[in-house]
């Protein structure tokens, strides 16, 4: 079964881009969109395996849990940069390249902001 990656707003490639904001609103975020229910039951799936009960932790420790593991755990970031790298043709992948370090911070900032926003799907 293949994914259809969701086309997003124009707005998002309008005005005076670099070419790294354009890679990031034309590749990476509907990628990011598109594996939304995968990294869903990835984070839940981390949580599970520290022992953290998220469910029972009120908004600001959800948030905490969140941030904290988005920022301190890199094995856990290195996999969900995997994941999203692991959806990328040739073509974007060698665009990748050129600013590997850069691309892999937007898709961690992009990729936890996303959990952030689905407090109530993670729980």
């Amino acid at each position: 079964m293949e994914k259809v990656r969701p086309i997003l707003p124009e707005s998002l490639v309008e005005g005076n881009l670099k070419e790294e904001e354009l890679f990031q609103n034309m590749v990476l975020r509907p990628v990011i969109k598109m594996q939304h229910d995968i990294l869903i039951l990835r984070v839940q799936s981390y949580f599970l395996s520290k022992k953290v009960v998220f469910h029972m932790m009120d908004k600001k420790k959800r948030i905490n849990a969140i941030e904290s593991a988005f920022q301190n755990d890199n094995p856990f970031k290195k996999e969900i940069q995997g994941m999203i790298l692991g959806q990328l043709n040739p073509e974007e992948f060698q665009r990748y390249l050129k600013s590997e370090r850069s691309m892999n911070k937007r898709i961690i900032q992009m990729v936890r902001n996303r959990m952030l926003d689905s407090l109530l799907e993670l729980s």
